[in-house]
Formats: C-alpha cells, sequence, structure tokens
C-alpha cells in the first residue's frame, strides 16, 4: 500500500481523503509465481498498481513468447487496450515472483474519474506511464542495436538480472539466450 499511496500523494499530489477514496474502490490480489493477472484471449476487467513482487506482459504464437514488458514495485500493469474497450487481450500478464497488487477494476476507475477533474490526473497518470514505456522500447528496438539495448534495459531497471532468468532477459531484447551471453561478456568489458 505505501508505493500506491506514494504515487497518489507524492507523484499526482492527491489529498489524504482522496487516497482513502482510492483505496476504498480498490482490492489487494496476490499472486503466486507464474499466477496470471491477464490471460491471452480473455478481456483484462483490471487496472493493477504492484506494490510487491515482479511481473512480465508477453505474447505468444505458436510456442514462442515475446516479453513486452517488465513490471516492478510502483509499476502500473494492466492490458490497456483490453481494459478500455471490453474487447480480449492480445497478451498474458503474470507475476515472475509472489505479488501484490492494488487493483482496480474499470467500473471503480470510470466512477473515479467522473467524480472530480482531480482524478483526471491519476486516468493521465495511467495512460502517460503506459505511453512513455511503450515509445520507449518501440525506439529503443527500431534504433538500437541488441547490446545498446541490453544496457538500457540495465540503466532502467539496474536489479533485473538478480530478478530474472537469463531466458526472460533474452526474450525481451528480441534474441536467443546464448546471445545475451556474449553481451554479458561485452559489457564486463565496459
Amino acid at each position: 500500500m505505501e508505493v500506491v499511496e506514494q504515487i497518489l500523494k507524492k507523484e499526482l499530489g492527491l489529498s489524504d481523503g482522496m487516497c482513502a477514496r482510492f483505496l476504498e474502490l480498490t482490492e489487494t490480489r496476490c499472486l503466486k509465481k507464474k499466477e496470471l493477472f491477464v490471460q491471452q484471449g480473455k478481456v483484462g476487467y483490471s487496472l493493477g498498481m504492484v506494490a510487491s513482487g515482479l511481473l512480465r506482459s508477453y505474447i505468444e504464437k505458436d510456442t514462442v513468447e515475446f516479453i513486452k514488458d517488465f513490471y516492478f514495485p510502483g509499476s502500473v500493469v494492466v492490458s490497456y487496450k483490453s481494459f478500455l474497450t471490453g474487447e480480449p487481450s492480445i497478451g498474458s500478464i503474470q507475476a515472475l515472483e509472489d505479488t501484490q497488487l492494488i487493483t482496480l477494476s474499470r467500473y471503480a476507475y470510470d466512477q473515479l474519474l467522473n467524480e472530480s477533474n482531480e482524478w483526471l490526473r491519476f486516468g493521465k497518470y495511467v495512460s502517460d506511464n503506459l505511453l512513455i514505456r511503450k515509445c520507449g522500447k518501440e525506439t529503443s528496438f527500431l534504433m538500437d542495436n541488441a547490446f545498446e539495448r541490453y544496457k538500457l534495459l540495465l540503466r532502467t531497471y539496474p536489479q533485473i538480472e538478480q530478478h530474472l532468468s537469463q531466458y526472460y532477459i533474452a526474450a525481451y531484447l528480441g534474441i536467443k539466450p546464448e546471445s545475451l551471453s556474449r553481451l554479458k561478456s561485452l559489457n564486463i568489458g565496459q
């Protein structure tokens, strides 16, 4: 809860009363390692804020997984298009370790946004946060080679290698695990 309250109060400047209102409408959801928050092909009805733990979003096609992003404490996690449209999600979101989420249903989200203009800052925070992350990764894939993407990943998530297997990191970077081993040896020399 502390992580969520910090975002609401410090980043968004919401009052104690507004934080209490937010928490009234949320639920705490605990996911075990490997448990899904959103399943590919199903509607993602909730938005989550990661209180503790780690998740990944990915798309599976022909038994190959393409990792879109990772979510550490303080991250907003949602299959956003599915959440907004009610359409089935094109990907899954899975806990990579035991995770605690503070979740908000689409109904509760809309209810907050309609209560006051101050809640629109929360909606903007969610959409801006997701868009900035998406644009950053897309730009990196278009402009950077695998080594540069790896260095960016380490700058963005300095502790990532303590939490994730080489397989997941390689899948995020769009390379094979053996290629990641070569990149790591290059990084040691720099």
